[in-house]
C-alpha cells in the first residue's frame, strides 16, 4: 500500500481539525459503510471500492490504487481512491472522492483534494494531469462544483454513457511540470 502519505491537518471550522493520511486495512469497513451510507452511491458501488482496496493491499506497487482516509478526531469522515493510469506518461485518475454525509461541507472533500494533488506533486514520476470521471446527474452536481472549485475543467461530455439522461463528465486539472 502506499505509504508516502504524509499526515496533513487542515482546520476548516473552529474546533473542526481534519487529517488526512494513507488509509490503513482498519479503514476498510468504514470507507465501505461512507459509501454505502452517502446517499449517493449504492452496494455494487461499495463492493467495486471494496475490491480495489482489497487489491491495493494486497500488491503494493506505483501502478496500483492508492487510498486516503480523512478523519475528524478519530473518526474517518471520508476517503478519496487515485492512481496512475495504465499506458499513460503521467495520468492520474481520481477513482473516488466520498465524504461521509454528516461531514459534508465542512473542508473533507477539499482536504482530500488537496493531498491528492500534493501527492501528484511530490510523486517520483512526473504526474502532468489527473483525470475525474463523474456523472451529469443532479446528485453530482455538488461534486462537479468542489471539482471546479478545486481547479478541474470539463474537457469532455459522452452523451449517454452510463444511462439515458445520464452522461458522462471527464474533468482534468494539469499540473505544472517539475523543473
Amino acid at each position: 500500500m502506499n505509504d508516502d502519505t504524509a499526515v496533513t491537518t487542515a482546520t476548516t471550522q473552529p474546533g473542526n481539525a481534519l487529517s488526512v493520511g494513507a488509509s490503513t486495512l482498519a479503514d476498510r469497513r468504514g470507507i465501505y459503510d461512507i459509501l454505502l451510507h452517502s446517499g449517493i452511491f449504492n452496494q455494487s458501488d461499495a463492493e467495486c471500492v471494496d475490491q480495489m482496496f482489497s487489491e491495493a493491499f494486497a500488491k503494493s506497487s506505483d501502478d496500483n490504487y492508492r487510498f486516503i482516509s480523512c478523519r475528524a478526531g478519530d473518526q474517518l469522515v471520508g476517503f478519496a481512491c487515485y492512481g496512475r493510469e495504465a499506458l499513460t506518461h503521467g495520468t492520474w485518475d481520481l477513482f473516488w472522492v466520498c465524504v461521509s454525509s454528516s461531514a459534508r461541507r465542512q473542508g473533507a472533500g477539499r482536504a482530500l483534494f488537496a493531498e491528492v494533488q500534493r501527492q501528484a506533486a511530490c510523486a517520483a514520476e512526473c504526474v502532468r494531469l489527473i483525470v475525474i470521471y463523474t456523472s451529469s446527474t443532479d446528485q453530482y452536481a455538488p461534486a462537479r462544483r468542489l471539482y471546479e472549485s478545486m481547479g478541474f475543467t470539463r474537457a469532455a461530455v459522452v452523451l449517454e454513457y452510463y444511462a439515458e439522461n445520464d452522461d458522462l463528465f471527464i474533468y482534468t486539472q494539469r499540473l505544472a511540470r517539475k523543473e
